[in-house]
C-alpha cells in the first residue's frame, strides 16, 4: 500500500482522536520509528492492523472505520490532484473514469500502485453499477470512496450491495444510486 494511503489515515486521525492516539497506534500496529512517506510502499498488513486499532480506540466495527476513511481519503486526494478533478466534472464522469482515467493516472505518479480492478457501468439515468475487485479487500473504504466524490459534487446517493463484501470481499458489486 502506497504511504499516500497511510498519510491519510493519520490526517483523519489525528483530527478526530489526537496525536497521541497516533502515535500509540504506531507503536502497537507499526515498526519502530516508522514514518510514511507518500510515494513508497508498504506492506499492506501494516494499514489493516493500524486500521484494526483505530476500530478498537473508537468501539466501532471495521467496516464502518472503513467507510469513514474511504470518505476522508477521496477528499484528502481531491485537494491534491484537482486537475483530474477539473476534466472530470460531475460525479457520474467520475464514477465512470475510475478505471479509464484516475487508476491511470495514479500508475503513472507511483510504481506498482497494485489498484483495484473497478469497472462501472451506466444502468440508467439515476444508477451506476460498479463492480470491485481486489485482493486487498478494501470494499468497504472503496464504498466510503464513493460517498466522498458525492459529498464532493454535492450528490445525495444510495449505496447497495449486490454481492455481500463481508464475505471474501475480493470482489463486490455495488449499486449507485443517485437521489438527488
Amino acid at each position: 500500500m502506497k504511504g499516500i494511503i497511510f498519510r491519510s489515515l493519520e490526517e483523519l486521525v489525528i483530527e478526530n482522536l489526537g496525536m497521541s492516539v497516533w502515535n500509540a497506534l504506531l507503536d502497537e500496529h507499526s515498526p519502530a520509528h516508522r514514518s510514511y512517506v507518500s510515494a513508497v510502499s508498504y506492506p499492506d498488513e501494516e494499514l489493516y492492523a493500524l486500521a484494526n486499532g483505530v476500530a478498537e480506540k473508537m468501539a466501532l466495527p471495521l467496516p464502518d472505520v472503513l467507510s469513514v476513511f474511504g470518505r476522508f481519503l477521496f477528499g484528502s486526494l481531491a485537494a491534491k490532484h484537482t486537475a483530474v478533478l477539473a476534466e472530470l466534472d460531475t460525479f457520474e464522469k467520475l464514477i465512470m473514469a475510475i478505471d479509464s482515467v484516475i487508476h491511470v493516472e495514479v500508475a503513472k505518479l507511483y510504481d506498482e500502485p497494485n489498484l483495484p480492478k473497478i469497472e462501472a457501468t451506466i444502468v440508467n439515468d439515476s444508477e451506476i453499477l460498479l463492480d470491485y475487485r481486489s485482493p486487498r479487500k478494501l470494499g468497504f473504504c472503496a464504498e466510503g470512496l464513493i460517498y466522498g466524490a458525492a459529498d464532493y459534487f454535492n450528490k445525495q446517493i444510495e449505496i447497495s450491495h449486490n454481492r455481500s463484501v463481508t464475505q471474501s470481499g475480493e470482489h463486490t458489486q455495488f449499486v449507485v444510486k443517485i437521489l438527488a
